[in-house]
């Protein structure tokens, strides 16, 4: 654990909130409780946990399923807000930086809402307002009828220069990935910039976000690969983010492959492989999977068009946080800890709609529980 020494005692007094606060999220043992209840156990249960007084809020206005997936979205987005109001310095502007990733949701939840003639009252309530696009923002552009009347509103926010480039195509077939595509390009390069300036925890952020890149990249070429249109080499180049610690050279190598000898032995090269072994070792309670292992099974889903099974890839991301966290500890008033729990909060409300989800179609628990990141 790192030492104060010379470190502001407004630091220390926001890592340590931050600590606090990872404590009091909810629990295995709560999720083990939830998962047996009913839904209408699990609103009674959550409304009687001191963070999620927005069930109580909500519950004259929705019910069942819905009421929790609504109540976990305003909580995630009063968590951030609450943060922001923690952090100070180096702080503040980092976890800006971090909160930034729901801009982008925001918007592309809109843009595709206003295409498609969704209901509105319907988008809103998906939408997490912790970037710098407040609610009001998000209630004038839920309030416009097309793409380029959003366009428009949106001059002032610092993505917009992205959204200009793609103004005469919104709505077109593809538009929209490839505009969200160019938006995380962007959100990405801006973080990674400010990383490369130096903080406190800064140089194992940076480690932790480029690895970031690479599964998004990872994953981003197998949505392509399941797509019914082949793709071409500048297809591949658009989707994948630069940044990360695989060249995007080998990302189109990989997706080129044409056998299993050439598809593994690269995919070999990279630190993709070794993760996706430890993953499966801890899913499958097998301690001889190896990246081999791994590489072939990644192969066998990519030969058949097919995408990873979605337990591995929350395996994958339970490892990944866990890193972070032992990141966090390691650097206890980095910047490392805020990170952390904005993370870990995040999944929170993502576990809450899944079990929503998954109850309002009577799925077992057992079916339920791969969804869930701990």
């Amino acid at each position: 654990m790192s030492l104060p020494g010379l470190i502001s005692p407004s630091r220390v007094y926001a890592c340590t909130r931050f600590r606090i606060r990872r404590t009091k999220l909810l629990s295995r043992e709560d999720y083990r409780r939830i998962m047996q209840m009913s839904v209408p156990g699990v609103v009674t249960y959550l409304g009687r946990q001191e963070d999620y007084q927005e069930i109580m809020e909500l519950v004259a206005d929705y019910s069942g399923a819905r009421l929790i997936e609504v109540a976990a979205n305003r909580n995630l987005a009063r968590s951030f807000q609450h943060a922001m109001t923690i952090a100070t310095g180096e702080l503040y502007t980092l976890a800006g930086e971090y909160l930034a990733r729901w801009d982008i949701a925001n918007v592309m939840a809109i843009l595709r809402g206003t295409t498609f003639d969704l209901p509105r009252q319907h988008i809103r309530d998906l939408l997490v307002p912790a970037g710098e696009l407040d609610r009001s923002l998000l209630d004038h552009l839920l309030g416009l009828t097309t793409c380029d009347e959003a366009f428009d509103a949106l001059r002032g926010w610092r993505l917009y220069p992205v959204l200009e480039e793609y103004y005469q195509i919104c709505g077109e077939p593809g538009a929209f990935a490839r505009i969200e595509n160019r938006l995380y390009m962007r959100y990405y390069a801006g973080l990674l910039n400010l990383v490369a300036s130096g903080c406190s925890g800064c140089a194992e952020l940076n480690t932790y976000l480029r690895f970031e890149i690479d599964m998004t990249n990872m994953k981003n070429l197998l949505r392509l690969h399941c797509g019914e249109e082949v793709c071409d080499i500048t297809t591949v180049d658009r989707t994948m983010i630069p940044g990360g610690r695989i060249p995007i050279d080998i990302f189109r190598r990989l997706y080129h492959a044409e056998t299993e000898e050439v598809f593994t032995g690269i995919l070999l090269q990279t630190n993709i492989a070794p993760t996706l072994a430890r993953a499966v070792r801890e899913l499958r309670h097998d301690p001889g999977f190896s990246s081999r292992d791994a590489a072939d099974l990644i192969w066998q889903r990519w030969h058949q068009h097919l995408r990873p099974v979605h337990e591995i890839v929350m395996a994958i991301t339970r490892i990944r946080l866990r890193e972070l966290e032992s990141l966090s500890r390691l650097h206890s008033f980095s910047v490392l800890p805020m990170l952390a729990y904005l993370e870990r909060k995040r999944y929170e409300v993502a576990n809450l709609r899944a079990i929503a989800r998954g109850k309002a179609f009577d799925l077992p628990p057992e079916r339920i529980w791969p969804y869930i990141v701990l």
